[in-house]
């Protein structure tokens, strides 16, 4: 037996050693060398993935945010539990004026003597709830309204004199209220939030009187407004599920709808300088992250952005007279974690198209006659606190947490200081002193250009506490066919000043893809950067009309934008694809698609028989997203997990319906195995979800943007390899099923000898 071993390892080729191992062994060792090989993949995979945690929330920004730090001073009001509901500047534009809810009374504050006033509300019960101020010479420059007695009153601080309107329908829910800002007569508006209507008063002068029309809004808004701000000649509203401009001159409503988030609605909304509403969109749901704030552009896009804290309930907003940014006040009642959040960075919003639709005004004149009190005033002095408070960077904002205080009201003054109440510790407090800084805004704010056409756009940077220093602005996010040509660019805020601009050209080239997208100006002096979104619009030189769809190929497949295939898909990317993960893998989705897209779209256009096999083609696709949505839908009381299991789902039917057949070809045609294609897709999409996981604990847009897009990827591709193995497996089992029938025949003399072979050749070939 020796001799025999000896013998075979003799006649072996020098270097290779001939195994005695039995078959059952050496497969063994193969299956263990396998799994080995998979776990360090999986780890390289996830130490690869872990190391992208350095990256920055924000793709185009090259660095974050510094620290940003403040003073925060704090004043208690001496009424206790007085429950604060509005703050306002005086007529000075310094602070301020504020209603008390529970102790029906309205205040005064001086900061420079830290002296409080307090008048008492002539009506018992009147809740008063909202203020406004006028520097109209012949009115009282205070009005205000009576929540709980359905009433406005006006204040005159000179004569300590009120005037109380008594409304002529009751239980309206008379909230909020705003003054047209000149004019000579004073026109003061209001929302009634409970019997969905809104209201004007012309007071006279001259005998007290006031002319009340009461009008209900159209059923666009959503059945009701909060917040109001007056124009000259026009007043918006948020209504609740569309902002809302009425104009004096069409005696018409004009309705933009707002995006849709689950069951978060509109709040409050102010102007900026440039005339564009910002507003607040949110609920109080103290586990919802559907709380946005966004702006209304003039050339139709609404940009939003989601606010980072779960249940931040926002309320009111204010624009920083200097810097152009927008203040927040959320109040995360049930949560206790109020916070003053500002929108420092602008990139990585959302952009909606939405167009406005048209209504007839109503209301009928009603005079109001008032009833005047008089009333003295309590007055007490208070000591202040005052802290450091750090602001944290969080996504595109800056947010200084201030607990349980639940701010509801903010303004923000004409040295940049901000200002806010706190209802729930019952305190009036104030931002200050801020860390040197700069913000960037640009005029105009967006951009609508035909083919071949250029525009000049100033991008500013402000002086926050007295800044200073060079800034390189760079422009990132290109559409195709866009150019700036001194990009980038250099501008300088010198000592002592408040800002400093550059002019940049866009440049619109003649075959520019027409649609919408967004440029990106980042500003960096070295230290920080902060960043800028301007939305542009390219329109069809020949049309002269902007895109009204992002889905170019499926356009261009079902040849209107108006088809409910084509209404189905937009759906699924504004309210599936709406959470953190869904945005940051719609983010990377977009760059990838639209760098392909327009050519094909084109093609598909001119080419009516390609037309018709890209419509059979992308049924699969619409009826996999729909499925998919169905399970969305059922699990939406966990949005960022259901988008998850939906697009897990979407992933692996895509991968089935179209990846499938071309690999079992390639596996056919080519003897490929698919198992280890099967196995190593497996773990990088469990790799890809502990990165994501990681992703949305350290709020890393960049980490959940990879994470999300190689889930996708690999799930697609296991899909497709596990489905062409299974179709190879089906195949293979069916054709021994074949064989044994027919030796059956053959040994039963029912089919000649020599139709094995036959049978056997066929197969192989």
């Amino acid at each position: 037996m020796n001799a025999l071993v000896n013998s075979k390892l003799r006649t072996t080729k020098p270097g290779k050693r001939q195994s005695l191992e039995p078959p059952a062994i050496k497969l063994a060792r193969w299956r263990g060398r396998e799994k080995g090989r998979s776990i360090a993949a999986l780890l390289i995979l996830l130490l690869l993935l872990v190391g992208l945690l350095n990256l920055p929330g924000n793709l185009t920004a090259t660095r974050a945010s510094k620290p940003y730090q403040a003073t925060l001073t704090e004043w208690p009001i001496p009424t206790q539990a007085s429950g604060i509901t509005a703050l306002t500047l005086d007529q000075s534009g310094s602070c301020c004026w504020f209603v008390e809810y529970y102790a029906n009374e309205l205040g005064h504050f001086n900061p420079a003597t830290n002296t409080f006033q307090e008048w008492a509300i002539p009506t018992a019960g009147a809740n008063p709830y909202d203020l406004a101020v006028t520097s109209n010479p012949s009115s009282p420059p205070l009005w205000g309204t009576e929540l709980g007695t359905n009433k406005i009153f006006a204040f005159s601080p000179t004569t300590e004199t009120f005037h109380e309107y008594s409304l002529p329908y009751p239980d309206t829910g008379v909230g909020y209220i705003s003054i047209e800002p000149s004019g000579p007569q004073v026109r003061v508006w209001f929302t009634g939030t409970i019997g969905n209507i809104n209201g004007e008063i012309i007071y006279d002068a001259t005998s007290g009187n006031a002319t009340l029309y009461e009008d209900h809004f159209p059923s666009a808004a959503g059945g009701g407004a909060y917040g109001v701000y007056a124009q000259s000649n026009s007043v918006w509203f948020a209504g609740f599920s569309a902002l809302v401009r009425w104009d004096r001159a069409t005696q018409q409503y004009s309705i933009w709808p707002l995006p849709v988030h689950g069951s978060a609605i509109g709040r409050f909304l102010t102007l900026d300088s440039s005339g564009e509403a910002w507003y607040t969109q949110g609920t109080q749901n103290t586990t919802s992250s559907d709380n946005f704030i966004g702006v209304l552009r003039n050339n139709g896009i609404i940009q939003e952005w989601k606010l980072p804290n779960q249940g931040a309930d926002p309320q009111k907003i204010s624009i920083n007279p200097q810097t152009l940014q927008p203040w927040i006040a959320e109040r995360s009642l049930a949560a206790s974690n109020g916070t003053i959040g500002v929108l420092t960075n602008s990139s990585a919003a959302n952009l909606v198209p939405t167009a406005s639709t048209t209504y007839p005004s109503g209301g009928t004149p009603t005079v109001l006659s008032s009833t005047t009190t008089t009333i003295e005033p309590t007055e007490n002095t208070v000591t202040p606190t005052v802290k450091a408070v750090i602001g944290s960077a969080r996504k595109q904002f800056t947010e200084f947490a201030v607990g349980a205080s639940a701010p509801e009201a903010i303004v923000t003054d004409s040295r940049g200081n901000v200002w806010f109440n706190e209802p729930g510790t019952n305190k009036i407090a104030e931002l200050s002193n801020f860390t040197p800084d700069f913000a960037l805004s640009a005029s105009p704010t967006s951009m609508t250009l035909p083919q071949g056409s250029s525009e000049t756009t100033s991008i500013i940077a402000s002086a926050i506490s007295g800044y200073q220093g060079s800034i390189t602005i760079n422009a990132s996010n290109l559409p195709r066919g866009v150019t700036i040509p001194n990009n980038p660019d250099t501008l300088t805020i010198a000592a002592g000043t408040r800002n400093a601009s550059i002019q940049l050209s866009i440049d619109v080239d003649v075959n520019a893809t027409p649609g919408t997208g967004t440029i990106i100006f980042e500003g960096d002096d070295g230290v920080t950067a902060h960043t800028l979104s301007i939305p542009l619009t390219i329109t069809n030189s020949s049309a002269g009309s902007p895109a009204k769809s992002q889905c170019l190929i499926a356009i261009a497949t079902y040849g209107s934008g108006l088809n409910r295939e084509i209404s189905f898909l937009r759906s699924f990317r504004l309210n599936v694809l709406r959470t953190e993960t869904g945005s940051n893998f719609l983010a990377i989705f977009n760059t990838w698609y639209y760098s392909f897209s327009p050519n094909i779209a084109n093609y598909i256009g001119t080419h009516s028989n390609t037309r018709e096999v890209m419509r059979l083609s992308l049924y699969p696709l619409i009826g996999a997203l729909a499925l998919s949505s169905g399970v969305y839908t059922i699990l939406s009381s966990c949005p960022e997990s259901a988008v998850l299991v939906a697009g897990l789902l979407a992933s692996c039917l895509i991968g089935a319906l179209y990846i499938a057949v071309p690999l079992l070809v390639i596996k056919r045609l080519f003897r490929v195995s698919l198992r280890l294609s099967t196995r190593l897709s497996v773990s990088s999409t469990l790799g890809g979800l502990a990165a994501l996981l990681v992703g949305l604990k350290l709020n890393s847009n960049g980490l959940m943007m990879i994470a999300s897009l190689t889930i996708v990827l690999f799930t697609i591709w296991g899909s497709g390899a596990f489905t062409a193995n299974l179709i190879s497996h089906l195949i293979s089992s069916e054709r021994t099923s074949r064989a044994k029938t027919v030796m059956r025949f053959v040994r039963g003399g029912l089919l000649p000898r020599s139709w094995p072979s036959q049978i056997k050749r066929w197969y192989s070939s």
